[in-house]
């Protein structure tokens, strides 16, 4: 899978402003963007210059106005991406209060899924001891869980909140990057919005600077 996010017939603004999951304001100042299937990108800007924005519009939660978006070639809609996209953060989301096991179970059986859960604990590195806790309330296998049950309900792009360098490499300790690596293998596309390439450029396959270029003349 090729997504191309095209801004050559933006004419009336040169930024997509959104206030997103009601506490995040973030701009993102248009540029074209590629990403391949198989690839995990770090999305980097400084707070709020744009990499939860891309994230987001990837997770067909914010709106294209001019932007054109294409699927190998095709042109795609806000709820054709909604569709394939999935949130490592169930917070703010509808299955933030499905308990792991449980749902990960009915999504191999409504997906028919050749996985089996067990399966999936391995690839996922599931504790069985929290399988029956809501996802909501997990810590370091929050988006591990998440992502687990996103990959047996068919979703293709993984997207996230923004988070700092200090989350990714607590996250790497617990696995995430080798369940994220495992989506990866299988043809998904991972999106990480992050503050600074510091950390996330040893982990992912590219990043993505977002950060406008300044011009200051005296």
């Amino acid at each position: 899978m090729n997504i191309k996010i095209d801004t050559s017939r933006v004419t009336s603004v040169i930024t997509g402003s959104e206030n997103l999951d009601k506490d995040f304001y973030d701009t993102w100042y248009y540029k074209d963007v590629e990403l391949m299937s198989g690839k995990i990108y770090g999305l980097v800007s400084e707070y709020g210059q744009g990499c939860m924005y891309l994230s987001y519009l990837l997770g067909g939660k914010v709106d294209f106005g001019e932007l054109q978006i294409f699927i190998d070639g095709i042109s795609v809609s806000k709820e054709d991406l909604k569709s394939i996209s999935w949130n490592l953060e169930p917070s703010k989301e509808n299955y933030k209060n499905k308990t792991v096991r449980k749902a990960i179970e009915q999504s191999i059986k409504n997906n028919e899924c050749v996985d089996t859960f067990e399966d999936i604990e391995e690839a996922f590195y599931l504790d069985e001891r929290r399988h029956d806790r809501k996802l909501r309330y997990l810590s370091g296998e929050r988006w591990r869980a998440s992502a687990a049950l996103g990959y047996v309900s068919g979703k293709k792009i993984f997207y996230a909140p923004y988070k700092n360098s200090i989350f990714y490499r607590q996250m790497n300790d617990s696995n995430m990057f080798k369940a994220l690596r495992y989506l990866a293998d299988k043809g998904n596309i991972i999106v990480l919005p992050v503050g600074s390439d510091t950390f996330i450029k040893l982990v992912v396959d590219e990043c993505i600077y977002l950060d406008p270029v300044w011009r200051y003349e005296q």
